[in-house]
């Protein structure tokens, strides 16, 4: 039997490994494991000997293949890490409970899968399905769907190569009146062996969106566009505009032309993808230098998620051509062709997408508003706060109208 402590670290662990498969699924396995605590390596106490470090990947082991993900490596120290191997042990921090699940008995293990069950029962793929769509040229997709049946559709468009769960908040939230689509990037997360045969482009991922929407029977829905997603969202709203009802788009990374302000993310990230983007080696090298700089400027809390295109070098080369091309597309030649109601919403401190791109989109649609907020940065955005949230309903439903900007207050 295992008790309260050892139960809630067994369901803990779970929980994060969960998270974490699609990162620790582009790693090598065994992924080691170091213990870690607050950011730091924990070491453990004079009495955990050989039997116990055994013990504890055993069942590190069990929990991961409860969940699906690969085999783990308990290592006794951190000096050896990768970056990435480092975010998995941060985002686990075994060390915070490993003398409470160091010494359960081989006997618990049914207990210990009950546990996994449970916390599987209220995961992102229990509550959001996930099913395998087929798009125009047969590259398979995952996309997840979920929330009220039989209600006005809603379309996440996220950001290029981020895993779904990203967005779980704005899911969970927009689940209660709406059903919600989402999907993830095309050759990145389903295994795709041809990816060099396969379009990489903004119009291949314009109707990667319709396919998702044909395979769940989805005639027309709100297109909800978040980072690069916005120029998905706009591209396929110019190009089908009778599929798409109204549109919001979300801290956009819109490229503008020259003379549209970047911030320096914007200014080192494109070429950097455009370099990836060249071929293998360049990717390879790439890889090579990413470093301590990209993990330092990356919330510690989503790390395991927006690092995920960067993990290993193949992740990488197909990122740089998928989320290239989104960000070396002027998406300006649309403005003129696009008349849905379109809310934009961007934030004065966001220095990952620079807010004058959702100003001047704005001000070039026909028919949009445009909401500024003063603080927050490009990551908040999948903190979906309640003011943002709100404020996504109150547009989707209808009640808010184009033709008055909107700048919130401090």
């Amino acid at each position: 039997m295992l008790d309260q402590d050892a139960r809630q670290a067994v369901a803990r662990l779970a929980r994060e490994l969960l998270s974490l498969k699609p990162f620790i699924n582009a790693l090598e396995p065994p992924v080691p494991v170091a213990l870690m605590a607050d950011n730091t390596a924990v070491q453990p106490s004079a009495e955990f000997n050989d039997e116990d470090h055994t013990r504890l990947e055993q069942l590190l082991n069990v929990v991961a293949a409860g969940v699906g993900a690969p085999q783990l490596k308990a290592c006794s120290t951190a000096a050896s890490l990768t970056i990435f191997e480092e975010v998995v042990s941060k985002r686990l921090a075994i060390g915070e409970y490993y003398e409470s699940v160091s010494r359960i008995p081989a006997s618990a293990l049914p207990d210990i899968r009950e546990v996994v069950e449970e916390v599987i029962k209220d995961s992102f793929d229990r509550k959001f399905s996930c099913s395998k769509v087929v798009s125009f040229d047969g590259t398979v997709l995952r996309a997840y769907a979920g929330g009220a049946q039989n209600q006005k559709v809603v379309v996440l468009v996220s950001g290029c190569g981020m895993p779904a769960k990203l967005c779980e908040r704005w899911m969970d939230f927009l689940g209660k009146d709406h059903f919600i689509i989402t999907w993830e990037t095309r050759g990145l997360f389903e295994e795709t062996k041809n990816f060099d045969a396969l379009a990489f482009d903004v119009i291949a991922q314009a109707k990667d969106l319709f396919a998702v929407m044909d395979h769940f029977g989805v005639e027309v829905a709100h297109l909800m566009g978040h980072c690069g997603g916005a120029v998905i969202a706009l591209l396929a709203a110019s190009s089908r505009p009778a599929r798409v009802s109204s549109m919001s788009l979300w801290h956009g990374d819109l490229e503008l032309g020259p003379d549209c302000p970047r911030t320096k993310h914007q200014h080192h990230l494109k070429p950097l993808m455009l370099m990836a983007a060249e071929g293998r080696p360049h990717a390879a090298s790439i890889h090579k230098l990413v470093g301590r700089a990209l993990l330092a400027n990356t919330r510690a809390d989503m790390a395991h998620i927006v690092l995920y295109p960067y993990v290993n070098a193949e992740l990488l080369f197909r990122y740089g051509r998928l989320n290239g091309c989104i960000m070396d597309t002027d998406i300006s030649y649309v403005f003129s062709k696009v008349f849905h109601p379109t809310l934009v919403v961007t934030s004065e401190e966001d220095d990952t997408a620079h807010p004058a791109g959702s100003k001047i989109t704005a001000e070039k649609l026909p028919n949009a508003i445009l909401h500024v907020e003063p603080h927050g940065d490009h990551m908040s955005l999948f903190d979906a706060q309640p003011k943002i949230t709100e404020l996504a309903a109150r547009f989707i439903s209808g009640e808010m109208l184009p033709g008055v900007a909107s700048v919130a207050s401090e």
